[in-house]
């Protein structure tokens, strides 16, 4: 069970838990400030051939002490080793953890080669920035277990698991009324302010477009959309109501043949060209595979089964804009006030529209909702709404009605609620300011402001064990492409506690438990040579 601020407070009154000296000022919620101290060790890479954890390499670092009141120089690509300003001590049935900031691993994370999950990224891979660029992932850490985590629920439906100490950049309903910006804050501070007087109080920004690579698309975009919207499901058919004829134009602007089929408002689409062309047959009678629209859906498995090729949701911003507005040209509706609504029997193509207003920077949000005919219920329907800042529409009816100078480009947070710990995951990414987008509906969200610095750090145990008594030995990566300096005194971290179903039997420091580091001062190098046994181990 992870202490709460005042579970924490009554520990070290109680002088069971012991951070020497101690700041109260270094209390939050779920977890205590740690500070940096001024020693490190240098590794000296040149002194030894390799590195064998056998062997006793008293040589493999050098202790360095910055001068007076000079910062420590991390270099880019640098690994060394610190300490935590306090000595801590833990009681026998408490232990701690000092680690990173963190997403769950199954959280959904948009690449410019389609979705991924937070466990799956490796160094490398490109992910996108708040402004819809790519930007690539230069450090991540292990899988994290035991930590504390919450489900944040957003306004437009969507839900993200992060750890206590993972930070948002959010904009309070205070700083909105004060003409402030957004600021850096927790998840656990998101938790505890999460209301302003009953009011929503966090709101984080929308992302821009993303920007996914031009596809060679075997369909022009808009007419798909408008086919999939209003199009007869086994022929490349659709229906035009009255009124609506500047579809049919944008379909033949497109390079598409275009004819009335026999029924009052039925249109025939024909392939890539200007005139009716007689199909053949093959050798069984059936018709061939040729140049015409009809063709090419059958060939991608559409007709009979409606939906969104993958290709087109991994589009470029132009091509996903032209398909959503064939979409909503055909099967969208606006009102007065410029809200739009996508509604659709076939929950795949409402999910496509949420995807792609999503990662066009909109705030769609999907409902399912009963269809009514006189009364009489006839099913489900699933409806996406959104109020949108660029034209979804190619119909002038429709879009006449948009309002796009006036939208409030933010998602509100409504509930922060915590839950049993998952495994999390902590990426850097090369954005300059660290920020990246998670989540089916695009959302942005980083680390700690030292991760967009491009400082790691890592406490060296996993767990820092109940009895442990010393300084916490951290590990210190920069992987930014200048300098980073460390001033003694910095806050470089969060230490949560948990609270042990029971005393262990034997903590830290015990007779025959290896306590190797118990009492530890200052950055200590491995002692893991006191592992090994010089027993024969050959077969």
């Amino acid at each position: 069970m992870l202490l709460s601020d005042g579970d924490l407070r009554k520990e070290l009154d109680a002088g069971r838990l012991v951070l020497d000296p101690w700041d109260p000022a270094m209390l939050q919620p779920s977890s205590v400030d740690v500070r940096l101290d001024r020693y490190f060790r240098v590794f000296q890479n040149s002194r030894y051939t390799h590195i064998d954890p056998r062997e006793q390499q008293d040589e493999l670092t050098t202790p360095v002490e910055p001068e007076g009141d000079e910062p420590f120089v991390l270099h880019p690509g640098e690994f060394v080793l610190g300490s935590t300003f306090e000595c801590v001590t833990l009681p026998d049935d408490l232990a701690g953890r000092l680690e990173g900031k963190a997403l769950a691993v199954d959280t959904p994370i948009p690449t410019p080669r389609g979705w991924r999950t937070m466990g799956d990224l490796q160094l490398g891979d490109e992910v996108f920035g708040i402004d819809g660029a790519p930007c690539v992932v230069v450090a991540a850490t292990e899988v994290m277990f035991g930590r504390p985590c919450y489900e944040l629920l957003f306004s437009d439906g969507q839900t993200i698991t992060a750890d206590a100490a993972h930070r948002w950049v959010t904009i309070t309903k205070n700083a909105r009324k004060h003409g402030k910006g957004p600021t850096l804050v927790t998840t656990e501070k998101i938790a505890a302010t999460l209301r302003a007087r009953d009011e929503v109080n966090h709101h984080v920004a929308l992302a821009q477009p993303v920007q996914y690579p031009e596809q060679d698309l075997p369909i022009d975009p808009y007419v798909l959309g408008v086919w999939l919207g209003d199009g007869t499901s086994k022929a490349a058919e659709i229906t035009c109501g009255r009124g609506d004829e500047q579809v049919l134009d944008e379909i033949r602007a497109a390079g598409y043949a275009v004819w009335g089929s026999g029924g009052e408002r039925a249109f025939r689409i024909g392939g890539l060209s200007h005139g009716w062309v007689k199909r053949s047959r093959d050798a069984s009678g059936r018709f061939a595979a040729d140049g015409s629209l009809s063709s090419v859906l059958r060939a991608m498995g559409l007709l009979g089964n409606k939906h969104v090729p993958e290709p087109y949701l991994r589009a470029s911003v132009g091509q996903r804009l032209a398909l959503l507005q064939g979409l909503m040209d055909s099967d969208g509706h606006v009102d007065v006030a410029g809200r739009c609504e996508f509604a659709n029997t076939r929950e795949c193509l409402a999910d496509a529209v949420l995807d792609l207003a999503a990662g066009l920077g909109l705030r769609p949000v999907k409902r399912k909702k009963r269809v009514l005919f006189r009364g009489i219920e006839q099913g489900v329907a699933y409806q996406v709404k959104f109020t949108p800042w660029l034209p979804v529409f190619r119909l002038a009816r429709k879009s006449a009605r948009l309002k796009t100078g006036r939208n409030h480009r933010h998602r509100g947070i409504l509930d922060a609620q915590q839950v049993s710990s998952r495994p999390v995951r902590c990426i850097q990414v090369s954005a300059p300011d660290g920020i990246f987008l998670a989540g089916r509906t695009y959302i942005p969200t980083h680390n700690s402001s030292l991760g967009r610095l491009g400082l790691l750090t890592h406490s060296t145990a996993g767990f820092i064990d109940p009895g442990f008594t010393g300084h916490i030995t951290l590990e210190l990566s920069n992987v930014a492409n200048l300098p980073i300096t460390l001033w003694p005194g910095m806050k470089i971290g969060q230490l949560c506690l948990f609270r042990l179903s029971s005393p262990a039997e034997r903590p830290y420091g015990s007779t025959g438990v290896g306590s190797r580091y118990q009492g530890q001062r200052g950055p200590t190098p491995s002692r893991a040579h006191l592992n090994f046994h010089r027993a024969d181990t050959r077969r």
